[in-house]
Formats: C-alpha cells, structure tokens, sequence
C-alpha cells in the first residue's frame, strides 16, 4: 500500500467526520488533523465544511454550530483544538480558501497526549 498509516484516519477524525456529515449535510468537507505531536495523538484538527445550514448565519453562529458538535456538557472540546472554516455554498463558490492555520506556541496544547476516544 502506497498510505502510511500516520496518513490513515483515526478514531477522533471519523468522529468528526460522522458527526459533520450527520448534523449539516455538507455539500463539501474536508477535516484536517493538525496535530503537532504525534499523528496519533488527534488533538488538532481544521474542519472546513460548507453548508446550506449555514444560511443567514453570523461567522460566529457558524462557529458556534460546528463547535456545539464537539463540545461534552461541562463546556470543554473532546480534543485540545478546533479550527473551523464554515462557510455557506455561495460564499464558497466565489471564495474557496482557508485561512492559514495561526501558529502554535506548543503550551499546554495536548502534544503527546492523545485525544480521549472512549466517549465515542
């Protein structure tokens, strides 16, 4: 096989892809892990999702939407971080890039510490 499998999905990523694909019926997706650790570690991840959900929403509504996905009930992310690119069909066919990813310092940022799949 010409696919490592660092390149292989894990068990967070599926989780998000599913639950994208669940909730917003995207008409594109595309989820990145991010880590800076280990590949196996799946505690960064970009989401770039387009979706009619998205329609009539603020930035941060949208934000807010894809986020609530990922959230457990006492607030907190079931991964270290979340970068999110959401925009509606027509807003991504006449713009379709993503922001560069900020970069990270690396503090307290779960490297080595893998995300927690358990709940899934």
């Amino acid at each position: 096989s010409d696919v490592s499998m660092s390149s292989l999905p894990g068990p967070m990523q599926l989780h998000v892809e599913e639950r994208i694909q669940g909730a917003l019926s995207p008409a594109f997706m595309k989820v990145t892990n991010e880590s800076h650790g280990k590949h196996s570690d799946e505690s960064h991840f970009h989401v770039y999702v387009v979706s009619q959900a998205f329609d009539g929403l603020s930035a941060i509504a949208r934000h807010r939407l894809v986020q609530g996905l990922f959230t457990r009930e006492d607030g907190s992310l079931k991964f270290h971080s979340l970068r999110i690119t959401a925009k509606t069909p027509e807003a991504w066919a006449k713009d379709a890039s993503a922001p560069e990813a900020p970069r990270c310092t690396g503090q307290g940022d779960g490297r080595g510490v893998p995300a927690d799949t358990s709940g899934l």
